[in-house]
């Protein structure tokens, strides 16, 4: 058959993401470019490599053996994770293991579904896969370890150096949530450097057939695919990936029983498909049809001299020595492991009175005892595996878990998991928020800042649409492309109030035509238990300002007033409702937020403006006594009480019938540092002042 030059075929091979869609390409002729540039001797070693095997399979002749395993690879699953489905259970990697099993070792049944013409060469690879029982340090392991990083989203060879074991004794396979290309999973052919760039990455729902993954023949035999590349197998159709081209015809995958074909470019399953003049092997694991079912002998062969080729770095893997050291030897018994303890709750933002089930995800062995320690929950500690905790008392809490067996035990404390809320927002509606008397921010459940990495939202006062104050993010310098910044608000009591709505001020600049940096307001009915879009711009879209490459400060005329939809039966008469300014940047320019106006109709009484019209609450801050002053034209049951962030009685200041004229009142005395609330209850009338206690 016809070859081509290895040197100029060094694969990066993608699968699609998607078991029904297109065919999508990838970067492979960039990839090639990448790999020689930063090591111009990958391609001298890639030939190296062909020339080794080519001489190997000469050697080696028409040998159709079966029944034994000749080579035992040591695996090490590294389970990438932030806590979403993509940490898949050890169950789900323990049914991948025995699907690559059967796959290398022609156990499946299934195999008798392969088109006659190519029952005959139907190989029995011979290797066998095994979960490794000691790390690199000869510490016990059950071959899987699990990271938590948000690199999941993204995964490409950066996951790689978060964490990697030593690439000459384990075959290393990384389990992410998407890979940054878009792709199911990638392998690089042998002799790639550096050493920690080699393995498999692959998405979670393409590992095994149970658990994430859907369960089809592509999904589940993707990563036999992938393991395929990691062994030294080229598609069927040659060293692209471009499958379904008619010049795949002229390319070669360099084995001698798989016909020249183009390749199936639809995910169908055509087995009397021939393309390039004879009938195509589309049931071939290397093909990109949705019937994977078969190695050829010539594979075969091919892989067998990767596995004993000093160019290839896969030929120490199934030493005995190693076998030894990694506990992958036929009779090894390995020591009872102890747990390492993690758990994730499956809520972080709740209202106060809300149970939150805490889910035990330890791992390396299985825990037989757990203890949980939980301050603010009730109960505050617990003996079962996956407890129900309740929270009534508002507060940001941390959660220990100490997870146990005969091996040992081990503990973990998760710092602020959980937010807890008042059931009822602290601020009457309409209020407005101008950050002139807000307090510290971030400041516990009440205002709240989420940091990716880098530059954080923070009060400032830099610039301001009115006073001296606004919320800031410093996106010119210091804030990485592709980061996510987020600062939540408290929460609103938007009781007998309908027709709502809420604006803010805003001053953007973009650094380019091409910005994509986003905004987006989410809001909330139940604490931030769940969140729903209401605003999003993006780009230009977003920019008061045009674009500006300069570090940006507005001046007075490059704000803008944007407003959110919440009119919906969703957050009107709400006790509670709050909301969350996301901002995702891609090379953008600082951005303020100023004035968050949330207003509505009340459905009783006469509006807060004529209740109490020359209302005053002084000096604020205040770092003694504060005064309160109004004056009513009627008689009225007036009730005044100070709480605290957390809705609690602190004071109560008033709670008579008061005739018409003029009132003067004094309190906070006794009042620690912190924040607080005057609320005003008459009648049908409620109205809320924020006032700043510093001492």
């Amino acid at each position: 058959m016809k070859t081509i030059l290895l040197a100029a075929a060094i694969l990066v091979t993608v699968l699609t993401g998607s078991y029904a869609q297109q065919f999508r390409t990838c970067d492979t002729d960039e990839m090639m470019r990448k790999a020689k540039l930063e090591d111009p001797s990958y391609a001298v070693r890639l030939a190296e490599l062909q020339q080794f095997t080519e001489s190997y399979v000469q050697q080696a002749g028409n040998q159709k053996t079966s029944g034994t395993i000749i080579y035992t690879i040591p695996v090490v699953f590294h389970v990438i994770h932030n806590y979403g489905g993509e940490n898949i259970s050890k169950a789900q990697i323990l049914d991948a293991v025995d699907i690559l099993n059967k796959s290398f070792q022609k156990f499946y049944a299934d195999s008798v579904d392969v088109a006659l013409a190519f029952q005959p060469i139907i190989a029995d690879v011979q290797v066998q896969f095994r979960l490794a029982q000691l790390d690199p340090n000869g510490n016990c392991t059950d071959g899987i370890t699990r990271t938590v990083s948000s690199l999941t989203y993204a995964g490409d060879d950066q996951v790689k150096q978060l964490i990697n074991w030593p690439q000459n004794k384990y075959f290393n396979i990384w389990v992410v949530q998407t890979i940054a290309s878009g792709a199911a999973g990638y392998a690089y052919f042998p002799g790639i450097t550096p050493a920690y760039k080699d393995g498999v990455v692959i998405r979670g729902d393409y590992v095994g057939s149970i658990g994430t993954s859907n369960g089809s023949n592509y999904s589940a035999r993707s990563l036999t695919h992938e393991v395929g590349h990691y062994f030294n197998l080229a598609h069927t159709w040659g060293g692209t990936n471009n499958p379904g081209l008619p010049q795949n015809c002229s390319d070669d995958d360099f084995v001698q029983d798989t016909p020249n074909t183009i390749g199936v470019n639809n995910f169908s399953c055509d087995t009397t498909q021939i393309t390039c003049g004879t009938l195509d092997n589309v049931q071939n694991y290397m093909d990109y049809a949705s019937c994977h079912l078969m190695f050829t002998e010539g594979q075969k062969a091919r892989m067998h001299a990767a596995l004993n080729s000093s160019a290839s770095s896969r030929n120490n893997l199934h030493d005995i020595n190693n076998l030894i050291a990694t506990g992958t030897n036929d009779g090894f018994v390995p020591s009872p492991c102890a747990p390492l303890a993690d758990f994730n709750g499956d809520i972080k933002y709740i209202c106060a009175g809300t149970s939150i089930t805490y889910n035990d995800l330890s791992w390396t062995a299985d825990p037989t005892s757990w203890n949980w320690d939980v301050p603010g929950g009730t109960p505050s500690t617990s003996a079962d595996q996956n407890p129900v905790i309740q929270y009534n008392t508002p507060g940001v809490y941390d959660v220990t878990l100490t997870a146990s067996n005969a091996g040992g035990s081990n503990s973990t404390t998760r710092t602020g998991i959980v937010v807890v809320s008042p059931a009822t927002g602290a601020n009457a509606v309409p209020f407005v928020e101008d950050f002139e008397n807000t307090g510290p921010i971030p400041s516990s459940y009440d205002w709240i800042v989420e940091n990716e990495a880098g530059n954080a939202w923070q009060l400032s006062t830099v610039a301001a649409f009115s006073g001296s104050n606004s919320m800031r993010l410093l996106n010119h310098s210091g804030n990485a492309n592709g980061t996510t910044d987020v600062f939540v608000t408290p929460g609103y009591d938007l009781t007998n109030i309908v027709s709502a709505s809420m604006t803010f001020q805003l001053a953007f600049a973009a650094r380019s035509n091409s910005s994509t940096d986003q905004l987006k307001v989410f809001a909330s009915n139940n604490c931030g238990q769940q969140w729903n879009i209401r605003y999003t711009k993006t780009g230009l879209t977003l920019s008061t300002a045009g674009i500006l490459s300069a570090s940006f400060t507005p001046t007075s005329a490059q704000w803008r007033q944007e407003n959110v939809n919440i009119s919906g039966v969703a957050y009107n008469n709400r006790p509670s409702v709050r909301f969350k300014f996301e901002y995702s940047q891609n090379t953008g320019n600082n951005i303020y937020i100023d004035d968050i106006n949330i207003t509505g109709t009340s459905t009783v009484g006469i509006q807060d403006v004529e209740f109490l019209a020359t209302l005053s609450v002084y000096p604020n801050p205040t770092n003694g006594l504060s005064n309160i002053s109004f004056s009513l034209s009627e008689p009225q049951t007036m009730k005044i009480e100070i709480t605290d962030v957390a809705g609690r009685i602190v004071e109560v200041v008033e709670n008579n019938k008061l005739q018409e004229g003029n009132y003067n009142y004094s309190f906070g005395k006794n009042l620690s540092e912190g924040v607080y609330f005057v609320r005003f209850q008459s009648n049908d009338n409620d109205l809320t002042r924020k006032v700043i206690v510093t001492k």
